[in-house]
């Protein structure tokens, strides 16, 4: 078990006991931290107690469905990679799951092997946005600090005139 396995957070969200428990125990056999919430409200409560890398998030659940956890997980951890799975997959949905920042739209017979891949490519996501936020706060820091020191002076002796 990796290093980044054990401090990776994944919390599934389904109405569906069975998929909680069998997503949730197949995923903890990799390393990883598992969470788990019955419907979309536990979820938001879950997000704003603390942060999760990842949220694999059923799209129909009653009261809050999967779209509105993704669109209050996005205001609350932007950075967080959330999945939205569903058995009852359209077109529309598809659109409308990604254009709120899904990372994945996932049809809900997926083989465990897809679901590891889907994983670990939200994990590597998640390193290069954290990199490209690290690069640019860096960059920006060492042309703050550039800008803000004068320029050296150079002292130019003219020699006297005979």
């Amino acid at each position: 078990m990796s290093d980044v396995s054990r401090r990776t957070r994944i919390l599934v969200v389904d109405d569906e006991e069975i998929i909680r428990e069998s997503l949730t125990g197949w995923l903890q056999k990799d390393g990883y931290t598992l969470g788990a919430a019955p419907d979309g409200f536990t979820a938001v409560e879950e997000v704003r107690r603390s942060p999760w890398s990842i949220l694999l998030v059923d799209l129909k659940m009653p009261g809050m469905d999967g779209l509105q956890v993704l669109e209050e997980v996005k205001k609350l951890q932007p950075d967080a990679a959330v999945v939205i799975m569903t058995a009852y997959a359209s077109q529309q949905s598809a659109i409308d799951a990604v254009n709120l920042g899904a990372f994945q739209y996932l049809i809900k017979n997926a083989k465990n092997e897809e679901i590891r891949v889907i994983v670990k490519n939200a994990l590597e996501m998640r390193k290069v946005r954290n990199e490209n936020s690290y690069l640019k706060r860096e960059l920006k820091r060492s042309h703050d600090e550039k800008t803000r020191s004068p320029p050296p002076s150079i002292a130019i002796r003219s020699s006297p005139s005979r």
